[in-house]
């Protein structure tokens, strides 16, 4: 950043000391994490995930560390002999494998696990509030400002939904690479830059391919601009697209090799995916032979490229229309996917989920419109890329919740923004009576937990009624899947168990047993068959049992699957289990010192 007039050299254009500027900022950062540590030292010290998928993410690192092919991610203790192919990328595994093998010869093996499953989320936690701060700053052009972004993010709904200690799942690494894009395309705008960026989309889709989107609006953002202004904007369209196809297709060879270039996955990047971005880099490349022909002129070039790489996609893989989820069987659509708040859209979910998950945003949307409203020229056009961003994040995590959390931290800018207008309005009130008032309802109305706190307390309860939130209000399971509970049935000699879909990754993770099925699309057989397992009569329970000949079943009477299988199916083997009544050819097994979990064995 370019220092202003008259300023000192060690100073920053914001107005700060840079060698201060960067102290406080690692200093924030550094109690941002001490912060959240301390908020999760009890989950810590009882190794209690919050989430399956952390717990499945750690086996996946274990199998790997053990000697699992780099390019084979099946989980072999699912659904064995075969094991469930997974769709994660093993990128995400080698920080947790890293820090593992750091720590292991200071502390044991189980140690270095948790200290391992602390320690990367709260590197993505730092990245996150370093990227927010730097985008701050370049917005707002105040040091104090970007100090106080790189604050809120401590407190912030999407590090409660990534970045938290345990939360060692790929979000985190999907939340940092989005905000490394936007800060790339925020103002001047140069090829290098947009390149950059969109290697970054393509890591982003590379660990998940719900990046997908936000790649598809920013290179939507970049083709609109173009149409606007194609001398200011240049090559960046095709550059942006031309690296997301180049980046994919590195990552994609460094990830499987060869091995998978015949398939495609709708969940994961494959050819096509490639294949489609090249198409629509080729075609915007072309475009820009017609930048003096007139806006509509480029208009229907730039529309044409898109047709040609939508239909790219579409003709090669039409099976893809519907999304991953769309094949699923009935009963683990309603009763699984359905199940999973953070995979729906928001008008699906209760009231106060919508009011906390988008309070917030709401808040950044309105500074982001005044501070476009209010900006000098040559601030304007930053501050109308992070608006058309941002509002492209919300859009998105309207579609999907756990997008939300993009949205919630890119909200940060537009709420400081909001929230230095209405400083400076309480700031003018004539006398120290009003201003004091106005200026601390300023903060309190506007940092980032307000829109929680008022959800909670002003949503009244009939309104916040739904199968979600039952079905969490019931999960006191998490003291059965706890980690070192469920490990005392190591006790036993290694067996294939029949256990329900939330239960299955606390299982494999914390014992040498495995499970018949897990929760995984891509499992969807047997995840069908265990729903209907539990949900099903004693007989028909009694014949999918003997087709897949575990040894066990086990069953958390409070887990969500358990509490929700009871409830759809009365009269089925899962409301049994709960009650404790099983039928006649499920045996009791006493483990000792196992805690509210039941274990039964199946007798033929």
């Amino acid at each position: 950043m370019r220092s202003r007039p008259g300023a000192r050299p060690e100073e920053s254009a914001a107005g700060m000391p840079r060698w201060w500027y960067r102290l406080a900022l690692i200093a924030i950062v550094a109690l941002g994490i001490a912060f959240l540590v301390l908020m999760s030292a009890d989950s810590i010290a009882k190794r209690q995930f919050g989430d399956p998928d952390d717990l499945m993410r750690l086996q996946q690192v274990r199998d790997w560390m053990a000697g699992q092919a780099w390019t084979d991610v099946t989980q072999y203790r699912v659904s064995p002999p075969l094991g469930m192919p997974m769709h994660w990328s093993r990128l995400v595994d080698v920080p947790l494998a890293a820090a593992i093998l750091a720590f292991r010869p200071f502390v044991g093996p189980a140690q270095a696990e948790i200290l391992a499953c602390v320690a990367v989320p709260m590197l993505t936690y730092a990245c996150i509030a370093l990227l927010m701060a730097a985008i701050t700053r370049r917005l707002l052009n105040s040091d104090a400002l970007a100090l106080l972004a790189a604050a809120c993010c401590a407190i912030n709904g999407g590090i409660v939904l990534t970045s938290h200690p345990l939360r060692i799942d790929h979000h985190g690494w999907q939340v940092t690479c989005a905000l490394g894009m936007v800060l790339l395309l925020l103002g001047p705008r140069m090829p290098g830059r947009a390149a950059i960026a969109g290697l970054i989309a393509a890591l982003w889709m590379h660990i998940s391919l719900e990046g997908i989107l936000f790649t598809a609006a920013c290179g939507g953002w970049l083709g609109v601009c173009w149409l606007i202004r194609p001398t200011r904007e240049g090559a960046t369209l095709p550059a942006f697209l031309g690296a997301v196809s180049l980046g994919s297709l590195a990552l994609f060879l460094v990830a499987h090799g060869s091995a998978l270039f015949g398939k495609t996955y709708c969940d994961a990047v494959s050819p096509v995916h490639m294949v489609m971005f090249a198409v629509a880099a080729i075609g915007t490349t072309v475009c820009l032979a017609l930048a003096p022909r007139g806006i509509v002129v480029r208009g229907i070039g730039i529309a044409t490229a898109a047709l040609l790489a939508a239909a790219t996609y579409k003709l090669w893989a039409p099976q893809c229309g519907g999304g991953p989820f769309a094949s699923l069987p009935p009963l683990s659509y309603r009763l699984w996917y359905l199940q999973i708040p953070e995979g729906l859209p928001f008008w699906t979910q209760p009231v106060v989920t919508v009011a906390v998950y988008n309070g917030f945003p709401l808040l950044g949307l309105v500074g982001a419109a005044l501070g476009l409203r209010h900006a000098a020229t040559t601030r304007q056009a930053p501050l109308l890329d992070y608006a058309a961003l941002f509002a492209a994040s919300f859009a998105i995590g309207l579609m999907l919740m756990r997008a939300a959390a993009l949205s919630n931290l890119l909200a940060v800018p537009g709420a400081l923004l909001l929230l230095r207008a209405m400083w400076n309005r309480a700031m003018a009130l004539r006398t120290i009576w009003l201003r004091a008032p106005a200026a601390a309802a300023t903060i309190v109305l506007l940092n980032p937990i307000a829109p929680v706190a008022a959800a909670i307390s002003l949503i009244p309860a009939k309104w916040n009624a739904s199968p979600h939130m039952a079905s969490a209000l019931m999960t006191i399971g998490v003291n059965c899947t706890g980690l070192d509970n469920l490990q005392r049935l190591d006790t036993l000699p290694p067996a294939l168990i029949l256990t329900t879909s939330s239960t299955s990754e606390a299982l494999i993770a914390a014992t040498h047993h495995s499970a018949v099925a897990s929760g995984y699309h891509r499992d969807a057989p047997a995840l069908e068959q265990t729903i209907r397992f539990f949900t099903a009569d004693d007989a028909t329970a009694h014949a999918i049992a003997l087709r897949y000949h575990p040894k066990y079943v086990l069953v958390c009477p409070g887990d969500g699957d358990a509490f929700l299988y009871a409830r759809d199916a009365p009269g089925g083997l899962a409301a049994r289990l709960v009650a404790g009544k099983p039928p006649a050819w499920l045996t009791p097994v006493a483990v000792p010192r196992l805690r509210f979990a039941r274990l039964y064995a199946i007798t033929r």
